[in-house]
């Protein structure tokens, strides 16, 4: 009998920063008991699985350089082609691929490339699919053009492309537990008894609070009705992860979505500059024009440094102070238009 990868040579250690989780939970599973040649059933005893599921949820999973570089990519992927990004944050535990084969019992679904979580695009697709027709009873008709018709051999398809869903940063992970309590009737088709005891299978999930892209792409960016068809199904589909979920164990609650629309890099730097400052960001441009200014000339990011004067020039308008400066803010406007 082959011997297992952790057998064959020195085992490689995790590190969450720069180490493939998907390739580390899926490959190097070294808890099995020593008498394991009795067969791939053969328990992990009592915490042997327990034990493995903690050993990659004590930090975030993913090298969050790499998924900012692939949330880039596809959110300019979208901008060209007049998709539509849509960011959710779980609002509840949520797990993907719970049916793909592990030795914990329980298996998950991880990004190849970037080794965090994700759902196929097709699994949301799917969920839309659910929700259009049993929740809010769209016509058949309508239902086909849009996501296409179901079959393999159907030559047709929707006017509306789904991308796989991704983290837009790293992402937390824990280990959950389900506990059947009537095991022989799931598993051999006995009577179900108060005798049979629970036992406790854990398994792997996402923890609450993570943030997730989703991207919707029309079939033919210059056709005016698949444009229209991306924000119909943008609805559905904020409505479905609200109300059903998406991934597995929808039906206990877990997969639950909340939409969350992500502030910019620009104003997400100014709030942090008037926490710094200990003042309300209404209050920066007035009362502390000089010091912005400071602050804003040290930004290393041409981009970056771009978007925040923009923002700051709005907000100088809306205030009235742009066309009519004074003091400070006069001094100050002379260098955002240098």
């Amino acid at each position: 009998m082959p011997l297992p990868l952790y057998e064959l040579g020195s085992r490689p250690s995790y590190d969450a920063g720069i180490a493939n989780a998907g390739l580390w939970y899926d490959k190097f599973c070294d808890q099995w008991s020593e008498d394991w040649k009795r067969g791939l059933r053969q328990e992990m005893g009592r915490n042997g699985k327990l034990e493995w599921i903690k050993g990659i949820v004590k930090e975030p999973t993913g090298d969050p350089k790499l998924i900012r570089e692939a949330a880039k990519r596809r959110s300019n992927l979208l901008l060209s082609c007049g998709g539509l990004s849509l960011h959710f944050r779980t609002d509840g535990p949520f797990v993907t691929g719970l049916g793909r084969n592990h030795p914990v019992e329980n298996g998950f679904a991880w990004h190849h490339a970037l080794g965090v979580p994700y759902l196929p695009g097709s699994s949301v697709k799917g969920v839309v699919r659910s929700w259009s027709k049993s929740w809010r009873s769209v016509g058949e008709e309508d239902v086909n053009r849009i996501l296409g018709p179901r079959g393999s051999l159907s030559p047709s398809v929707g006017t509306v492309i789904f991308l796989d869903v991704l983290p837009v940063t790293a992402v937390q992970l824990k280990a959950d537990v389900m506990t059947p309590h009537y095991a022989p009737y799931y598993q051999q088709g006995e009577p179900p008894a108060d005798w049979h005891s629970p036992i406790p299978i854990s398994f792997l999930v996402v923890d609450s609070g993570q943030e997730f892209h989703f991207g919707l792409m029309p079939r033919h960016a210059k056709r005016k009705e698949d444009l229209e068809d991306c924000k119909i199904v943008s609805v559905w589909l904020i409505e479905a992860l609200k109300n059903i979920g998406a991934g597995a164990k929808t039906a206990v609650g877990y997969g639950r979505f909340e939409q969350i629309v992500p502030r910019s890099p620009a104003i997400e730097w100014l709030e942090n500059f008037a926490k710094s400052n200990e003042r309300p960001l209404s209050e920066i441009y007035t009362g502390l024009p000089k010091v912005l200014v400071d602050e804003w000339e040290g930004i290393t990011d041409p981009e970056l440094k771009e978007k925040v004067r923009g923002v700051i020039k709005k907000s100088y308008q809306e205030l009235g102070l742009w066309d009519n400066p004074y003091g400070s803010i006069k001094k100050a406007k002379k260098i955002y238009e240098r």
